[in-house]
């Protein structure tokens, strides 16, 4: 399992990320086996708080993207001879991007609609350092800056 952050705030969780890890927490729950988990940062320290065990993929000093985040932990899961991945992110166009970026490292992913089921609603955060983390309108327009110009935000934006 990889958990994605969403909505960075420098001090305290946020709303957001404390949903993901208790999505991840029932995810993790409901398996009928041992789940290898690793965490963006500020969602393993909710996942920790949650006494859910995880790796915690180490800062890099640019931007972290997702791309980054599925990269680290797309080695172990090799290693240890892993096939399937479960990818818990932002519903709303994060988890699109990380269940393709999985797929592109070699992994198999329960399907969109399973995923969003079991994660469940995640929102946005008003208070969020990241502006595209804030509200629909910013994410879309975000986003559209990722695809169409290949946009990545200035380091101090990254948690």
């Amino acid at each position: 399992m990889i958990v994605y952050s969403f909505a960075w705030r420098k001090k305290g969780h946020s709303p957001c990320n404390i949903r993901l890890a208790e999505g991840a927490k029932r995810i993790i729950e409901a398996q009928d086996e041992p789940v290898l988990v690793f965490a963006q940062r500020t969602t393993a320290l909710v996942l920790k708080e949650l006494s859910v065990e995880c790796q915690i993929v180490p800062k890099r000093s640019s931007y972290e993207g997702s791309e980054v985040l599925t990269r680290q932990p797309a080695e172990v899961f090799k290693e240890n001879g892993i096939t399937e991945v479960i990818p818990v992110a932002q519903p709303f166009l994060q988890l699109t991007k990380c269940i393709q970026l999985v797929h592109k490292e070699g992994f198999r992913t329960p399907s969109f609609f399973k995923l969003v089921s079991l994660i469940g609603w995640i929102g946005f955060d008003r208070e969020s350092v990241q502006p595209w983390t804030r509200g629909l309108f910013r994410l879309v327009f975000y986003t559209a800056r990722q695809i169409l110009f290949s946009y990545k935000p200035p380091p101090e934006l990254s948690e």
